[in-house]
């Protein structure tokens, strides 16, 4: 869903955009965003009722890291608690280790989905004053975590214990856009505040899933935003002219959100069905899933479906089909019938390839797995 491109409507939005100096919150798109999505989708309001603020960053590993270090302010020695699985963890370049100068605790989901308050307290470090300890501080969630979406009472669960114990929370929500899709309910912006006045801080990716060509919003208290704002500039993020890309990332929230999402989301679900029954049917290949699917993302476990991954990524340049394991993304500009008949091709060659080949191991997918 990082492979969305710009249109000719996003750059006529953008050949209007306000030319203020962001650094110094002048800049009429920038502010715009940062408060609109403060207000309109966190809720204005986080974890104790405190009012939210929004800062635009370049990335949400880029916000994340900047949350993780505002929250943590290096002392004492601390500790993050995160999903093994998580992005700050896996794909963030060490950046907690680096910038923040923390250890991470990365904790195994004892369900195989989401972490549970019960793998939180078996693996946090409580602050009992031993100098030989670095206590949880902070614990960061994300949602989704590989398409999947952590259920609320889950997530009110392990706030009300945090909270409680003086521990900080942020939410990795980059993809917290599909979640709220996914939910069953009618009002959508209403469950998305719900689960935002359970954290701290939260990262709302503009790229992923709402195909803006760049950014994120980090949105806390405002102390909290202060400071971040404060390392950003520290570390480079501090842009001028901004506008042009908060101008774009505005026009796709109104574009995608929520109705592209939501049609992405039952889009991937019917391809998923329709394909693994015409696969399984045809050629006897009983698709193998490493998770649900619940958003948009089809994680096909390639060794457990007895697939060699080279021969994935071989079909799917045949057919024109960018690949480079057995996660499957799907976003509003690829679910048109063209790009979904492309797409099971390449599945349909991966059946007559094995009809006459054995299945022999290759590599392994275990990044993201």
């Amino acid at each position: 869903d990082t492979f969305t491109i710009p249109t000719p409507q996003l750059w006529s939005e953008i050949s209007n955009a306000s030319l203020g100096d962001s650094v110094y919150q002048e800049d009429t798109d920038t502010c715009y965003l940062e408060n609109r999505v403060a207000n309109e989708f966190v809720g204005n309001k986080l974890h104790g009722g405190e009012m939210a603020q929004g800062l635009f960053c370049m990335s949400t590993t880029m916000s994340n890291q900047l949350a993780i270090r505002s929250h943590l302010n290096f002392a004492p020695p601390y500790t993050v608690l995160c999903d093994k699985r998580a992005h700050i963890f896996v794909d963030e370049c060490a950046g907690v280790a680096v910038l923040s100068q923390a250890l991470v605790i990365p904790v195994q989901a004892s369900n195989g989905h989401h972490l549970t308050l019960e793998d939180i307290k078996e693996n946090y470090i409580p602050d009992i004053g031993d100098i030989h300890l670095a206590p949880t501080r902070l614990i960061c969630l994300e949602n989704t975590l590989h398409g999947m979406c952590f259920p609320y009472d889950e997530l009110k669960r392990i706030s009300d214990w945090c909270h409680n114990e003086g521990i900080l929370l942020h939410l990795d929500g980059a993809r917290l856009w599909n979640a709220v899709c996914a939910h069953n309910g009618t009002d959508k912006i209403g469950y998305m505040h719900k689960v935002c006045s359970l954290f701290d801080s939260i990262s709302l990716c503009l790229s992923k899933s709402l195909g803006a060509p760049i950014g994120s919003v980090l949105v806390g208290k405002p102390e909290f935003i202060r400071r971040a704002r404060h390392l950003q500039k520290q570390q480079g993020g501090g842009i001028r002219q901004a506008g042009f890309i908060t101008r774009a990332a505005n026009h796709c929230i109104d574009l995608n959100f929520p109705g592209n999402v939501s049609k992405v989301t039952d889009v991937t679900k019917r391809f998923w069905a329709d394909l693994y029954t015409e696969i399984k049917d045809n050629y006897g290949i009983e698709l193998q899933l490493a998770h649900p699917v619940e958003t948009n993302f089809i994680f096909i476990d390639l060794a457990a479906s007895r697939i060699d991954m080279d021969k994935l990524l071989e079909l799917g340049e045949k057919n024109n089909v960018k690949l480079f394991d057995g996660r499957l993304a799907f976003h509003y500009q690829n679910i048109d019938d063209k790009g979904l008949k492309q797409l099971k091709q390449v599945f349909i060659d991966l059946g007559e390839y094995y009809r006459d080949h054995e299945y022999v191991a290759g590599k392994k997918c275990a990044r993201i797995y």
